[in-house]
This record gives C-alpha cells, sequence and structure tokens, in this order.
C-alpha cells in the first residue's frame, strides 16, 4: 500500500525524514525506528547523534492547511499533519528514549499534541505517559483507560462475576481483580489491600481450557519476544538510564525450565488435572486411572484383548469398545490410556490402535486427541535416540491425517519448546511437516515457532516450513525476519544460516518492504560464507522489484 503524499516531508532533513519514514512503516514502527537509530551511531553520523531539536522544530512548525467543506485556511503544526499510527509510534518512541531526548523538545512536542481538538485515544494516553515522566512522577502513572471504558470495563467484569456461583480466579481476571496501582483503580473503587489478596489466592483455581492456556502462554512469549529485540540503549548519545526501556515495555516473565513435558502437556489439556504454574501443589499426585468411572474400566481387558491380536492393516472395522472414547472426559481418558498401557505398548499395537482411531466415527474432540498424542507419541519421540522405526513413524503418519491440530499443538509444540531436543526429534518435525501438514497447519506451525528462542536446531525446521511456501501473515513475517536478523552475529559462519536467509529472499521477495531490507542488509553485511555475494545480489534485486 502506498503512502499518502506529503508534500511538506521534503523540508526535514535527510534524518529526519528516514526516521519518519520507519515511523510510517506499520504497527512495529517504534521498533524499527529505535533499530534505525541505534544503527545510525555507528554511520558517518554516529559522532553527533540524531538532532532532536532540529527534529522537533520541523515537526512544530504550523503549516496553512483548509479544513472542512468551507476550505478554511487554518494553521497545524506539522506533527498533527501526521498520519495516526505514524503519531502513536512517535510517541512509543520517545516514552522509550526519554532520557535521552531533551526535555525542552518534549515539551514543545506535547505542546503542539495538545493543539489537536480531536485527538487519537492512544496518542492522548502515551502523550499522558509521557507527560507524566516529564514531569518527574513516574510513581502516578495514568490509567490507560478512559473513564467511559473503566466504567464499561468495570460494569462487564461485574456481570461476569455475577454468572459465577463460586469467586473466579484471579488469574483468569487478573485485569480486573489484581490492581495494585491505586491510580488504575476506577473512582468510587478501594484498592485491593496485600492481606485480601493473599487471601484471595488461597482457593484452588479453576483451570484453564487449552485455548486460553495457549492464548496465556503466546502473550507472554511474543512480549519475551518482542523485549528480546530491544538491545541495551546505553548507545544512543547522551543515555544513561538503564530503566528508561521499562516506560514502554512489559516486564520479562521469568523463564521457566520444562519438567515432565508429557506430564506438562496431559494437565494443560485435562481442565480437571490443570493447575497453575509455580503453584504449590499440597496434595501428593493421584494416579490417573483412580478417576476412570467403573463402566469405562470394565472393557479394558477386552481393548487389551484386540491390540493383542493380529489384524490386516487394510481392515478399517472399528471395534465396538473403542466407543466408550467419545464418553470420556479428557482426564478419563488420560486413565484409561495408562490402564491400557498405550505408553508402553509395542509399536504394532500402537499402529493399529491409530488406524482404529482415525476411522472410529463420530470424531474424537480436540481436547481427547491432545491427551491422545501427549500419551501415545510425546514420550516415544521425546526419548529417542536413533532413527524412528517404520511402524512409529506410519502410527503418527495416519493419526495426523486425521487429527493434525492435535499433533501440532501438543507434539510439535512441545518438541520445540524441549530443552534437550535433538536430531531425531528434529527430523520428525520436519518430516510431519514436509509430508502431513495442510497449509493451515504449515502456518500453525510458524506461529508455535516463533514462540520459542531459536537455535541451530530451530533453522532446520524453518528451512522445511519455507519449502512449503505457504503465505505468511505480516506478523508471523516479520517476527521470521527479526529473528533471522537478530542471529546475524552468531550465525554468521554458518552455511545453514545462509541458506535460510536465501530461501527468504527469493521464495518470499514480495513480502519484503524497506524496513525488512535494511535489517537483511544490517544482517548480510555480518556474513562470512561463500554465500554473501550470491545473498547480496538477491538482496539487490529485491530492491530492484
Amino acid at each position: 500500500m502506498e503512502r499518502p503524499s506529503l508534500p511538506w516531508l521534503q523540508r526535514f532533513d535527510k534524518a529526519s525524514r528516514l526516521l519518519l519514514s520507519t515511523l510510517m512503516s506499520g504497527p512495529s514502527g517504534a521498533l524499527a525506528a529505535f533499530r534505525t537509530l541505534q544503527r545510525s551511531q555507528f554511520g558517518e553520523e554516529g559522532r553527533q547523534g540524531f538532532n532532536w531539536r532540529v527534529f522537533t522544530e520541523y515537526l512544530c512548525f504550523q503549516e496553512p492547511v483548509l479544513k472542512g467543506p468551507e476550505k478554511t485556511l487554518i494553521l497545524k503544526p506539522i506533527l498533527l499533519l501526521l498520519p495516526a499510527l505514524c503519531q502513536r509510534n512517535l510517541f512509543s518512541l520517545l516514552l522509550i528514549l526519554e532520557s535521552a531526548i531533551p526535555k525542552d523538545c518534549l515539551s514543545h512536542l506535547l505542546h503542539a499534541s495538545r493543539q489537536d481538538p480531536c485527538p487519537d485515544l492512544w496518542v492522548e494516553r502515551l502523550r499522558d505517559l509521557l507527560q507524566v515522566g516529564l514531569e518527574g512522577k513516574s510513581s502516578l502513572k495514568p490509567s490507560l483507560l478512559s473513564g467511559v471504558s473503566e466504567q464499561q470495563l468495570k460494569h462487564l467484569c461485574q456481570k461476569v462475576m455475577a454468572k459465577h456461583s463460586k469467586p473466579i480466579s484471579e488469574r483468569k481476571l487478573s485485569w480486573h481483580v489484581e490492581q495494585a496501582d491505586s491510580c488504575l483503580v476506577p473512582h468510587g473503587d478501594t484498592p485491593i489491600s496485600g492481606t485480601q489478596s493473599r487471601k484471595n489466592k488461597k482457593p484452588a483455581e479453576e483451570p484453564l481450557d487449552p485455548e486460553e492456556e495457549r492464548q496465556t502462554k503466546r502473550l507472554r512469549l511474543d512480549t519475551e519476544m518482542d523485549t528480546d529485540f530491544i538491545e541495551p540503549l546505553g548507545v544512543l548519545k547522551g543515555f544513561d538510564g538503564p530503566n528508561a526501556g521499562n516506560k514502554l515495555m512489559m516486564k520479562n516473565s521469568a523463564n521457566e525450565d520444562i519438567h515432565n513435558l508429557s506430564d506438562n502437556v496431559n494437565q494443560n489439556t485435562s481442565k480437571e488435572t490443570a493447575i497453575e504454574k509455580g503453584g504449590t501443589n499440597q496434595n501428593p499426585p493421584q494416579d490417573p486411572a483412580a478417576g476412570v468411572p467403573d463402566h469405562i474400566k470394565v472393557h479394558v481387558p477386552k481393548l487389551k484383548e484386540r491390540l493383542q491380536m493380529q489384524y490386516d492393516q487394510s481392515d478399517r472395522t472399528v471395534p465396538p469398545e473403542l466407543q466408550i472414547l467419545n464418553e470420556c472426559t479428557p482426564s478419563q481418558l488420560e486413565g484409561l490410556c495408562s490402564l491400557l498401557q498405550l505408553s508402553e505398548c509395542p509399536e504394532n499395537e500402537l499402529l493399529q490402535f491409530c488406524t482404529w482411531l482415525v476411522a472410529l466415527s463420530p470424531d474424537l474432540s480436540y481436547s481427547s486427541t491432545a491427551v491422545l498424542v501427549a500419551k501415545l507419541f510425546l514420550p516415544r519421540v521425546l526419548l529417542l535416540t536413533e532413527p524412528a522405526s517404520w511402524t512409529l513413524t506410519t502410527a503418527l503418519m495416519v493419526f495426523s491425517s486425521k487429527y493434525t491440530r492435535s499433533v501440532c499443538c501438543t507434539l510439535i509444540s512441545s518438541i520445540l519448546q524441549a530443552p534437550g531436543k535433538g536430531h531425531e526429534q528434529i527430523k520428525i518435525v520436519c518430516k510431519l511437516i514436509e509430508e502431513c501438514l495442510e497449509p493451515e497447519y504449515v502456518r500453525l506451525v510458524f506461529r508455535h515457532i516463533t514462540e520459542v528462542a531459536w537455535s541451530e536446531d530451530i533453522l532446520t525446521i524453518l528451512h522445511s516450513l519455507l519449502g512449503r511456501q505457504v503465505e505468511l501473515s505480516t506478523e508471523i513475517f516479520n517476527v521470521l525476519v527479526l529473528n533471522l536478523c537478530h542471529m546475524a552475529p552468531e550465525c554468521a559462519s554458518s552455511m545453514h544460516y545462509a541458506k535460510l536467509l536465501l530461501a527468504v529472499l527469493t521464495k518470499y521477495q514480495k513480502s519484503i518492504t524497506l524496513a525488512h531490507q535494511q535489517r537483511l542488509s544490517c544482517a548480510l553485511d555480518l556474513n562470512k560464507t561463500l554465500l554473501k555475494k550470491s545473498l547480496q545480489i538477491a538482496l539487490k534485486r529485491v530492491a530492484s522489484g
């Protein structure tokens, strides 16, 4: 999409024009502009630094414009002629670099912004945050919600809470229940005291369903990923405040080790067994089989007997006893799998069981198939130290042909997060991507892969994903490019990394924006492989196209 014509933009100096163009590049313009300022420190103008006074003077300059249908000639600061998205990105950038910018420049910009009779609400809130920091009242942060929004949110929370017979867990409504800052509490309410907060945390929290669990985790990991791209601001001239970046970014969640990965997956996919991460479990773990009702247990001996019988793989007849799977809750299904010892059964029995599952009608629910993936495949795949057998691979392929989403969200996602994943686990993931997944599930794996820390192993999976050449959303492609550029210094001599960059430049040429080109150019400058010239030619081809 072409940017609007802005004739007055030519009045700005070259550095200011570059900064404004970057701020107009999209929703991530503030981060892109920050990186542009960082790189400028190592260029020809590095010693002088960015001239904020000249930039502010241009933005506050009164420009004659025609207003309304009567075409009334009025004067407006150039700042108010910028698109709303550019203004949002600008004030977000100012919040990051607040201590590196002269205070009089910030005051002039805030004054010019207040001349807008109909300000953008997001710009208005960012401006208020900047004003608080400018006045040295960092402990009195204003609410990001307007008074009307606060009342609407309060009313909505009351309606939700009224529908529950028991108190809602603080985890589900943490944005309403936990309001530590008194300035964020809607008028008329009393802040929750520390004692009350501790009392509210004592009852067992209501577990999240699988979709809510994944969304919560995704938001946390997205936040951690975004903050990883923002390097220490000390490289900027005149900046010496270590906490300046905290005004815009959320606090990083502490990295958590992954212990008993398959057990955690079962907990996440079962409402009855899900628990809050980091919480203290007062009761000893119970045997999952203990929760299986007697009317389900009576089918266990017959199912075991059928599994041990020899069948023709072409025979898709489903044993009638298997219909009991559709009557099980996820926790009961987990117990049934333990009774049938499916995690340890021979692989030929596993293949037969998967053949029945695919032929079973009606289809199993997502939560049930997620439990089956965690019980049937996850422990086996994580323990592989040599190539998977034909039987295990075929069983997984058969199961994936019908229940692909569960395989992506439970098996592949868990392998990506596993700290000790090896070559055999990576091969399994690549085989699934190349031979089983439809384009929509390839995009789903792309989304999962953006949620983990990248390493050399992840590059192998990315090769398989890029080889499918599916269309990616702007959000996912931005993360792909940013992560690859972030890895440039440590992978400068890696042919694997260079081939991946070449694949991005050739297969996704139309998705590469000007901001991407600038980042990729910096990454290519660091490259030390034999492909460096080919990469530079490919980037020039993108720029000329």
